[in-house]
C-alpha cells in the first residue's frame, strides 16, 4: 500500500469516528432533553402557568356563575343598591339614575328597523296588556299599533312595516292591568278599545322621539334620567352584552349596550371578565402546548439526528432498509420536510402508503415528546428496481395478489420440498380459519387478506372495515389497537404451530385515511388549481398538493386546540406571527400592549398571547401585556360607546355605523383568507420544489 492510500484509509477511518463521537453526543443532548420533558413529576400546580390556569377557572367559576345568580333574581334581584350607588361616581359618565322602585317603567332600545320595549315593576297577579303607537309628529296618523298581553310584566319586540320615510316620529307606550278574562287578552287583532274597557292605564304614557335615518337604522332620544337597573336586570344584560362579543367582539358588545342605556362600569366589567377567564384558561393551554424552554430548543443537527434515530426504529417495525447517507431534510419556521428513501426485504409486507404512515406516526410521537409542532411532510420512495440489489420474496399488488416471488430452487430430493409444503399449506389453511373467527368476533368485514406461510416467518395483511353505520365517526379503535389485537390471538392460538416461525403482521382499516393511520394532531392539506396571490392582482392557477401533519398532543389541550376549527385559526395566527417576527421582537412588550388594545377585530388577548409566545416572550410579560391592553380597550369601549352613538345622533350619521361594521367584517374575513392562502402557498410550494428537485437528483 502505497502511502497515498494509507493517507486516504486514515483519513476515512478518523472521518468515521469523528461522526460516530458526533452522534453520540447528539444523542445524549436528546436523552437529556427527553428526560427533562418526560418528567414524572405530577404535582399540580408546579409552574406559575399552572397557578394561572388554576385562577382562570375560578375566576371564570364566580363571573359565570355571579351573571348567572344575578339574571336568575335570587340574590336581591329587586335591588338597585350597586346601580344607585356607582351612578353618583365618576364610573357611571351617564349621570345619576333615578329610583324607580315601586313605580312602572319602560326600557326602550333599538337595534336597526326592530324596536324593543319592555316593562318593569309591573303586579304578577293581573292580567297585562302592553300597547306601542308609532306616529308622526302631528299625531295625524296613529301608523302602527302593537299589543302584547300576558301577566305581570310584559315585553314586545316589532319591526316597522311599510313604508317608513327618514325623519322625525313618537313612539308612545301604554301600559293597562287589571281583572280580565284571559281569552279576551289579545295580541295585534281586536280593538284596543274593547280590551280597554276592562283594563286600567297604570302609569302615564310613555313617548319618546324617534330619528328614522334610513330603512336600516332608528335612534330613539329619551330626555328622562334612565332608572337604576336593578341586580336582575344587570344579569340579564350580562349575558347579552356576552353573546354579543361571542358573535361580533367588544365593539358590537359595546354600541349595543349603550344603545340601551347599559352603565359603562358593567359593560365594562363584562367584557374584562370575559377577557380574564379566557385569557387565563386558554393562554396556559397554548404555553403548554406551544412553548419550550431554550435548552430544548433542537438545533438543526440535533432535529436531523432525531429524525435519523426514529426512523432506525420505523425501520425494524416495517422490515425494510433505509438508505440513512441519502435522506435530505429541510427545515422551515412553518414546517419540517423530509426525503425517506429505502428498500424492502423479504419480510416487507406493508404497501407504500402504509410505509409513510409508519413513518410518519413514529416521527409524530417524538415531536410530540419534544414539543416540536411545526407541520411535518414526508415524501418516501421506494428504491426497489431502481438501485437496489435486494431481491423480495414476494411483493404484493394494490389488490393484495402475488405479483413476485422469488423462492428457492428445488433440491433433487423432492419429498422434504413435498412435506414442507403439506405443513405450510395446513398451517395457512388453520390462519384462514382463524382470521374469520377474529372477524366476526370483532364485527368486521374482510375487505381483502393475504396470508402467506414459509419456514422462517407467516405474513399476514388485513383490511377490514366495522360493520357499523358512520363508522368513520363512530368507530374509536385504531387500526394500531386492531393489529396488537391480531398479534396476540394468533400469537396464543397458534403457539404450537409456530415453531421458529416469525408472526408478522399488517392492519388498515379501509376507511381511514393516511392522517388516521399516522395518528396526526392536526392536518393541513394542499388543493388544486389555487388562485395564487388574487390580491396582487395576479391570477395564476397552481396545484398545491400534499399533507403537512402536526404531532399529536394528549389531554385537555389536546381537544382544545387540535380541532379542525382552532387548528386553522391557530396556524393563520401563527404564520402572521412569524411573518412579523421581526416587528415583534422590535416593539416587545409595549407593542403588544398597544395590538391588544387597538379597536380592530382579530387583536384580542387570545391573538395578543398567541403573537406574544410565537415571539419567545416570557409568559408573565405576555400575561401582563394582554391584561393591561384587554383592559384598556375594554375601559375605552364601555366609556366612549355611549358617546359615540350621541355623535352620530347629533351630525345624523348614523346611518354609517351599519356600513362601517359591515365592512369591518369584510375586511377581516378578507384578511384572514389572505393569510390563509399565503400560507398554504408558502408551506406546499416550497416543500414541492424540495421534493421534486431531490426526485431529479441521484434518489
Amino acid at each position: 500500500m502505497s502511502v497515498e492510500d494509507a493517507s486516504l484509509v486514515e483519513s476515512s477511518v478518523s472521518s468515521e469516528i469523528d461522526n460516530l463521537v458526533e452522534k453520540d453526543s447528539l444523542d445524549r443532548e436528546l436523552d437529556r432533553i427527553r428526560l427533562r420533558r418526560t418528567d414524572k413529576d405530577r404535582r399540580f400546580p408546579k409552574t406559575f402557568d399552572d397557578v394561572v390556569l388554576i385562577f382562570g377557572v375560578i375566576a371564570g367559576i364566580v363571573f359565570f356563575g355571579g351573571v348567572t345568580l344575578l339574571s336568575s333574581g335570587m340574590f336581591a334581584g329587586d335591588s338597585i343598591l350597586i346601580d344607585q350607588t356607582l351612578s353618583k361616581t365618576p364610573l357611571d359618565t351617564g349621570g345619576e339614575c333615578r329610583d324607580m322602585q315601586g313605580e312602572l317603567w319602560y326600557q326602550i332600545y333599538s337595534e336597526h328597523l326592530e324596536i324593543f320595549v319592555e316593562t318593569h315593576n309591573a303586579r304578577d297577579d293581573n292580567s297585562s296588556v302592553l300597547v306601542v303607537r308609532f306616529t308622526d309628529l302631528n299625531k295625524s296618523d296613529i301608523g302602527e299599533v302593537h299589543y302584547q298581553s300576558g301577566q305581570g310584566d310584559i315585553d314586545i319586540s316589532f319591526i316597522l312595516s311599510g313604508e317608513i320615510n327618514p325623519g322625525d316620529y313618537l313612539l308612545i307606550v301604554s301600559f293597562y292591568q287589571g281583572d280580565l278574562d284571559s281569552g279576551l287578552l289579545v295580541t295585534n287583532s281586536t280593538t284596543f278599545s274593547e280590551v280597554s274597557e276592562k283594563l286600567k292605564m297604570v302609569g302615564n304614557e310613555k313617548i319618546v322621539d324617534l330619528e328614522v335615518t334610513t330603512h336600516s337604522s332608528i335612534y330613539i332620544s329619551d330626555p328622562d334620567p334612565r332608572a337604576c337597573f336593578t341586580m336582575e336586570i344587570l344579569g340579564g344584560w350580562g349575558w347579552i352584552l356576552m353573546a354579543a362579543e361571542w358573535a361580533g367582539g367588544r365593539e358590537t358588545a359595546m354600541l349595543t349596550g349603550g344603545s340601551a342605556s347599559v352603565p359603562a362600569w358593567w359593560m365594562a366589567f363584562i367584557s374584562l371578565g370575559m377577557s380574564i377567564f379566557f385569557l387565563c384558561v386558554q393562554y396556559p393551554l397554548m404555553h403548554r402546548m406551544y412553548h419550550r424552554d431554550t435548552d430544548d430548543l433542537l438545533t438543526d443537527k440535533q432535529l436531523r439526528r432525531l429524525i435519523e434515530r426514529t426512523l432506525r426504529k420505523s425501520e425494524n417495525d416495517q422490515r425494510i432498509t433505509i438508505k440513512f447517507e441519502e435522506m435530505k431534510m429541510q427545515e422551515r419556521a412553518i414546517s419540517i420536510d423530509v426525503i425517506i428513501p429505502y428498500n424492502t426485504t423479504n419480510k416487507t409486507i406493508g404497501q407504500a402508503t402504509d410505509i409513510r404512515a409508519a413513518f410518519t406516526r413514529d416521527l409524530l410521537e417524538e415531536f410530540a415528546v419534544f414539543g416540536e409542532m411545526r407541520p411535518l411532510q414526508i415524501k418516501s420512495i421506494s428504491l426497489d428496481g431502481i438501485n437496489s440489489n435486494s431481491n423480495p420474496e414476494f411483493i404484493l399488488s394494490n389488490d393484495l395478489s402475488i405479483i413476485g416471488s422469488e423462492r428457492s430452487i428445488l433440491s433433487e430430493d423432492y419429498s422434504s420440498f413435498f412435506s414442507g409444503l403439506s405443513a405450510n399449506g395446513k398451517l395457512e389453511d388453520k390462519t384462514i380459519h382463524l382470521l374469520d373467527k377474529w372477524f366476526k368476533k370483532h364485527n368486521l368485514i374482510d375487505y381483502g387478506s393475504a396470508i402467506i406461510v414459509d419456514d422462517e416467518s407467516i405474513l399476514i395483511r388485513v383490511i377490514y372495515t366495522p360493520m357499523m353505520r358512520f363508522s368513520y365517526f363512530l368507530y374509536r379503535k385504531s387500526f394500531i389497537d386492531m393489529q396488537e389485537d391480531l398479534n396476540d390471538y394468533l400469537s396464543e392460538v397458534l403457539a404450537k404451530n409456530l415453531g421458529s416461525r416469525e408472526l408478522i403482521i399488517s392492519a388498515r382499516n379501509e376507511k381511514a385515511t393516511l392522517s388516521d393511520r399516522a395518528l396526526a394532531g392536526r392536518v393541513e392539506l394542499g388543493s388544486s388549481r389555487v388562485d395564487y396571490l388574487l390580491f396582487e392582482g395576479k391570477s395564476e392557477d397552481t396545484d398545491l398538493v400534499g399533507e403537512a401533519m402536526v404531532a399529536k398532543q394528549a389531554g385537555l389541550t389536546g381537544v382544545l386546540l387540535q380541532n379542525p376549527f382552532m387548528g386553522d385559526i391557530l396556524s393563520s395566527v401563527e404564520y402572521v406571527a412569524y411573518s412579523n417576527r421581526s416587528r415583534i421582537d422590535k416593539y416587545g412588550f409595549w407593542g403588544l400592549i398597544v395590538f391588544v388594545w387597538i379597536p380592530f377585530m382579530a387583536s384580542g388577548v387570545l391573538v395578543g398571547a398567541m403573537l406574544g409566545l410565537v415571539a419567545r416572550m416570557r409568559f408573565r410579560r405576555v400575561l401582563l401585556a394582554c391584561l393591561v391592553g384587554g383592559s384598556a380597550a375594554s375601559i375605552t369601549w364601555a366609556y366612549t360607546a355611549r358617546g359615540i352613538i350621541e355623535f352620530m345622533e347629533r351630525y345624523h350619521a348614523q346611518t354609517f355605523i351599519p356600513f362601517l361594521i359591515l365592512l369591518a367584517f369584510v375586511f377581516t374575513f378578507l384578511h384572514l383568507r389572505r393569510n390563509k392562502r399565503r400560507r398554504r402557498e408558502e408551506l406546499f410550494r416550497e416543500s414541492m420544489a424540495f421534493f421534486a428537485a431531490s426526485s431529479n437528483s441521484n434518489i
